[in-house]
């Protein structure tokens, strides 16, 4: 897959499920990029649908 169509999966990734995606990446290797990239959005999300087991509570939208 061209690098270039990360821009718009994460475009198109936003959009679709409304919701606000701030990517920041240094570096040289665009590979590396897109790989920590992905691991920090998957760890994102990860943490934002987690429930506590003691409390019958969504987590917070923000």
């Amino acid at each position: 897959m061209p690098t270039e169509m990360f821009l718009h999966f994460f475009k198109s990734l936003s959009d679709a499920s409304k919701m606000n995606l701030n990517i920041k990446a240094e570096g040289q290797n665009e590979h590396h990029k897109i790989e920590g990239i992905f691991k920090a959005l998957a760890r994102a999300l990860k943490m934002a649908v987690r429930r506590d087991i003691y409390h019958y509570e969504l987590p917070s939208t923000k």
